[in-house]
Order: C-alpha cells, then structure tokens, then sequence
C-alpha cells in the first residue's frame, strides 16, 4: 500500500474522530453522559476504562487538574483546535484548572499546555504566562507553544 492510499484509507473516519474525545474525555455539567456529582466536580476524564471512570491518571492524583488537561492536549498539534473547537469549554476547563496551578510543586511543564488553551480565547494573556515558563515537557517546547499562540486567528 503506497502512502497516499494509506492516508486516504483514514479520511473516511476523519469525523468521528474529534467528537470521540469531546463524548468521552471531555466532562460538562448537565449533559447526562456522566453522574451529575462527577460532572459538577470534572471538566475532563482522567482515565476511562470499559465498565468505569477515573479522576485521576496512572501518575497524577485526581487534584493534579493540570496533568489531566495536559494529558487530553498532548501532543498540541494542529488537530488540536478541532478537538477543543468549543471556546466556551476551553473556558471553563482552564479556569478549572488554574487554580491548581497554584500547588507547590507544579511543573512548568504541565503549564504550557494550560496556558496553551488559554491563548485560544486571551493570546496576550497566554503569551506572557508562556515567555515566563522555565522548563517545557518532553512532548512540548517553547517554539511549539509560540506556533500555537502565533497561529491562533
């Protein structure tokens, strides 16, 4: 199979694959998909196994919000802003995640991702949070997060 038959064998479930992780990673109250409790408590899923739902990840307690939206974010490509096209949720889930932010101990890492969908609904704001960062995680930079700011409309 030549490369350009292999790319167009995906396209035809190219739709469903951004409303996949909004259905199902992404948490909003008063939808009915998850108990009211969770969805009052979560804007994102930790991990989602067949027959349950978890808070936290493998590595991060359920408090850690940070490590849960960085983990739903990575890696921060362009197919990104399709996944997180709803600005008013984007919204929601950085202003619930901001505050932990405020943790000790918070790597710098984890707040690139937050910051980087903050620079979809305040830029300058982002901006300056980003130019601040001392470290970026593994599967991030400092030039991949100025694309990202640079490159919103």
């Amino acid at each position: 199979m030549g490369i350009h038959t292999w790319l167009l064998s995906g396209l035809p479930s190219w739709p469903l694959r951004h409303v996949q992780p909004q259905t199902w990673w992404h948490v909003r109250e008063g939808e009915g998909l998850y108990e009211e409790e969770f969805a009052k408590e979560n804007r994102v899923v930790g991990v989602l196994w067949n027959n349950k739902r978890d808070s936290g990840l493998w590595f991060a307690p359920p408090e850690w919000r940070e490590c849960r939206l960085g983990i739903q974010l990575l890696p921060l490509l362009p197919v990104s802003e399709v996944v997180f096209e709803d600005v008013g949720f984007v919204k929601d889930l950085v202003q619930w995640t901001l505050p932990a932010l405020e943790r000790d101990g918070v790597g710098e890492g984890w707040k690139g991702f937050v910051y980087a969908l903050e620079g979809i609904y305040d830029k300058s704001t982002a901006l300056e949070k980003i130019r601040g960062l001392k470290e970026h995680d593994d599967g991030n930079s400092l030039s991949n997060l100025l694309w990202w700011i640079y490159s919103r409309g």
